[in-house]
């Protein structure tokens, strides 16, 4: 018994590194003073790169853990590398950010740590208390990293927004939970699933419709988007590439997981379901970043229509979706991070600029970081060579194959929309003058490492597409 609770426990190595890595960053930011923030910062980084590592050395398929609790499949696998490094880019930004800011809040970095914590247990998760007690974690987590700066205005209202439409959405996602579990009396997806497939119908869509209602919020589907552009906008930076990111994946990985494996009997309902999230969260986020000005929001509402990528495979679900899916969200964890780390490219005193006029002549002045731009925004358009083309023809493809052509026609025509608004950023990238000198000034290192990095795996990925394809094929559910 103790030699198998010894080996569960060793399976979660990379969770326990970040955890012990937010132990250290926060002590070093209370007794360091004044450098501590920044030597807090590199050991939350520090800490990122220990958990990679150990997720890649460590067991691929151990299957259940303590007794059945958690389920660490390739799936799960997968999804926490993709939080990982979704967090390592958000904590790289963090430092050009909070240095231009000339404030530097210390304590977000253990926050980011215990935030990607929550999110990798969360998928991990095969039970509802588990679920709960580390979707809640990563949920606090991101409620105080969006209102970081308590004396900005627009930080504190993100922060408050976020926190009482969050709770708003875990509490219906807790609901949906206590119908479950009253149906069927067990926490257990397996237990729950064979209770549920005997149970009242209406009561087991209800609570399936309010189970998913919160995990809709996290992911900004349409209609549960509202708090995406002002959250976006007001968070810091940094903190919005990570809800924006990290967040998303995790999300995806919880709702995969629950549709398969705890409401499996109702697959005719949500397939429905996402067929209408995915048309809606489409045509609204393209739409809507059309008649954006502000990088961020612009950046937002196009989040939101990535979403609604997602939301065609999880309509077409099938192996190819699953693997499409996985395909894509790793390669939005880069397009994603890099789009907004475009803002920190303007830079103002204090702060930076953050609207699409802002970015004339920055080719002039950040050559390299302007052509990794461009690879970024062709991806996000999904124009070939790029990775982004190959993940919406793996969509697509993914749709036609289960005869959802109108969807299919649908992401097709998106993508053709949602041109117009990039060609904006990078026509006044590479096609206007500046205002004034000082408008652009020379991307720091950190900004210029996430915008390569970005536009190298996009283009690695967009001429082999096989090898990040054959990965995601093996990163099956386990049972």
């Amino acid at each position: 018994m103790e030699t198998a609770v010894f080996s569960d426990v060793r399976s979660l190595a990379p969770a326990l590194a970040l955890v012990a890595a937010a132990v250290v960053s926060l002590l070093l930011h209370v007794f360091l003073r004044r450098r501590g923030p920044r030597v807090a910062g590199w050991t939350a980084l520090s800490g990122v790169a220990l958990a990679l590592f150990l997720l890649a050395v460590g067991p691929t398929a151990p299957g259940a853990l303590f007794a059945g609790v958690l389920r660490l499949d390739p799936f799960a696998v997968f999804i926490q590398l993709s939080v990982l490094l979704a967090t390592a880019l958000a904590l790289l930004l963090a430092f050009r950010f909070f240095g231009a800011e000339k404030h530097e809040p210390g304590e977000v970095y253990p926050l980011f740590l215990l935030a990607a914590v929550g999110m990798m247990m969360a998928v991990a998760a095969a039970d509802l208390v588990a679920l709960y007690v580390s979707f809640e974690l990563f949920a606090v987590s991101s409620y105080i990293l969006a209102g970081i700066f308590k004396k900005d205005r627009r930080s504190s209202e993100a922060g408050i927004k976020y926190f009482f439409l969050g709770t708003l959405s875990s509490g219906c996602m807790l609901l949906g939970m206590a119908l479950v579990f009253g149906l069927s009396g067990e926490t257990s997806y397996a237990g729950a699933a064979r209770a549920l497939a005997g149970a009242d119908e209406h009561i087991a869509l209800a609570a399936m419709v309010l189970f998913f209602a919160g995990l809709f919020f996290k992911a900004a589907f349409i209609p549960f988007h509202m708090w995406a552009p002002d959250i976006y906008e007001g968070a810091p930076t940094p903190v919005a590439v990570f809800l924006s990111t990290a967040s998303k994946a995790a999300v995806i990985g919880i709702l995969i997981r629950s549709m398969t494996s705890l409401f499996g009997g109702f697959s005719s309902h949500w397939l429905a379901i996402f067929q209408a999230l995915a048309l809606a969260t489409m045509f609204w986020g393209n739409i809507a970043a059309l008649l954006q000005d502000n990088i961020k929001r612009l950046m937002a509402y196009s989040s939101i229509a990535h979403a609604g990528y997602l939301a065609i495979g999880l309509a077409a679900w099938s192996e190819a979706a699953r693997t499409a899916i996985l395909f894509y969200l790793f390669l939005y964890i880069f397009m994603n991070a890099a789009a907004f780390a475009i803002v920190l490219l303007a830079r103002s005193e204090p702060g930076f600029k953050e609207n699409v006029s802002d970015l004339r002549g920055l080719v002039r002045t950040s050559p390299l970081a302007a052509a990794s731009v461009l690879v970024v925004l062709l991806s996000l358009t999904g124009i070939p060579p790029t990775a982004g083309f190959m993940g919406k023809y793996l969509l697509l493809a993914a749709a036609v194959e289960k005869k959802l052509y109108l969807l299919a026609a649908a992401g097709a025509l998106n993508s053709v929309i949602s041109l117009f608004y990039y060609f904006r950023v990078g026509r006044a990238i590479f096609m206007e003058e500046a205002d004034d000198a000082s408008a652009a000034r020379p991307a720091p290192w950190s900004v210029q490492t996430v915008m390569v990095v970005a536009a190298l795996v996009l283009l690695l990925f967009g001429l082999w597409p096989s090898a990040l394809a054959e990965l995601a094929g093996v990163s099956t559910l386990g049972n």
